[in-house]
């Protein structure tokens, strides 16, 4: 059954006015950009009250807590969102036109928001971190995009304007990319946004591949390239245990964000004492801290392998890409998700940060390989690995169960956009 959504959800005890309302979505923009530059664990609403000159007693006229706010403000988002999937269903012409009007109205959203032409938008980077009942509401949206892509896939097939895909992967890996945006066209000259737009919207549609044939992913056995990332030796006991501490930590923070996840539910669910996890980690967020390194090294550790097999540029990218999707779905896993990051403190966020950085350059690394081999066709290297790096970002949002799909396949499925296009 097709949901169907309101155009504007956000609630107000001041809605029923214009003047009302605006004060409102000022205080929701303000709220978003310090969102998006402490996270929402290091901003206050004092911090937000400071911002926008107001005392703190007039923002809780507005606003009772800062969760309460930070749905709203994630809620915003998803209706301005929801407002461009309408407007881009709405285009004339085939299912592909409507495909780069979404990504166009997206790319002009964030661009203007960047140069100061309209409020911000919260980067939807801890939908885990709400309540229940509001993260529910948020990922019902989510949802709803995904499906509104999927449906539009099958559209471009049967219009012929897009080639085969597994229609539900493939709009997952498309709402990857445009989750991703934000995070890295910040990072853009402005003089230079509108061109890489065009390279972004190059890849969308006709891949990186440097042929006229498409690319054909070669058949993996990823077992037998798993190796025991360093700092994590299997052998010893201890090293066991903090291992098995890890993987359980990526999956409740992936799912239940930093705020949502309890020490004393994680402790329970491995089956120890508190005594036994607390001799292994000090606090929730020395956790987080070990997830994300852990995260790091066995990225970096996958990357560096990419990078010494002898194989084309392209097919070191590919197997890069689909091991990390295999990892990320398989018993090796889960990988803490890189949008955890914000729940740190700023100091210890941006060191992480750096890290992060580095592995996407690594991608980049990968790419220029291919270029000079020529296997992957001229592409600005910060776009395209960024276009990889947000569709594995993406991956948990999958929710593909290892035992019954054929992880390999489903790889190719989801990744095959990036190396091949969607036009036809």
């Amino acid at each position: 059954m097709t949901q169907t959504f309101v155009k504007n959800k956000i609630s107000s005890p001041f809605s029923k006015t214009h003047q009302h309302d605006q004060k409102y979505k000022t205080i929701l923009s303000a709220a978003s950009e310090l969102f998006n530059i402490h996270g929402t664990r290091g901003t206050t609403l004092s911090q937000i009250a400071e911002k926008l000159k107001l005392t703190k007693t007039s923002l809780y006229y507005y606003v009772k807590t800062k969760e309460e706010l930070t749905y709203q403000c994630y809620l915003n988002t998803c209706v301005e969102m929801q407002n461009m999937v309408e407007k881009a269903m709405a285009t004339e012409g085939s299912a592909l036109d409507k495909l780069v009007a979404l990504f166009r109205l997206n790319f002009d959203c964030w661009n203007s928001i960047i140069k100061g032409e309209r409020g911000h938008l919260a980067g939807l980077t801890e939908i885990a971190s709400l309540s229940l009942k509001h993260r529910e509401d948020i990922s019902q949206y989510y949802h709803h995009f995904v499906i509104t892509i999927r449906d539009l896939i099958k559209e471009g097939i049967t219009d012929g304007s897009m080639q085969a895909k597994s229609p539900g992967k493939t709009a997952n890996a498309i709402w990857g990319n445009i989750f991703w945006l934000p995070v890295w066209l910040f990072a853009v000259e402005e003089d230079k946004r509108e061109s890489s737009y065009k390279q972004l919207l190059s890849i969308i549609k006709y891949g990186i591949k440097n042929t006229k044939t498409l690319f054909e992913f070669k058949p993996i056995s990823f077992n037998e390239y798993n190796i025991a990332p360093a700092g994590f030796d299997r052998n010893e006991q201890r090293k066991k245990k903090q291992e098995a501490f890890l993987k359980v930590g990526s999956s409740f923070f992936n799912h239940k964000g930093f705020k949502g996840t309890s020490l004393d539910e994680l402790a329970q669910s491995l089956g120890v004492t508190k005594g036994a996890f607390y001799y292994h980690i000090k606090n929730k967020e020395d956790l987080l801290i070990k997830c994300l390194n852990r995260t790091f090294t066995i990225e970096s550790n996958e990357l560096a392998l990419a990078k010494s097999l002898d194989i084309p540029g392209i097919d070191k990218l590919a197997f890069s890409a689909r091991k990390m999707f295999a990892i990320q779905l398989s018993d090796e896993g889960p990988l803490v998700r890189y949008g955890t990051i914000w729940s740190l403190p700023i100091e210890k966020r941006q060191e992480m940060e750096v890290t992060a950085s580095k592995l996407r350059d690594s991608f980049g690394e990968l790419i220029q390989f291919g270029i000079e081999d020529g296997s992957i066709r001229a592409t600005d290297l910060l776009v395209a690995e960024n276009v990889i790096a947000g569709a594995v970002e993406s991956i948990p949002d999958m929710a593909i169960s290892a035992e019954n799909t054929d992880i390999p396949s489903a790889s190719v499925e989801f990744f095959d956009i990036f190396f091949n296009g969607i036009a036809k």
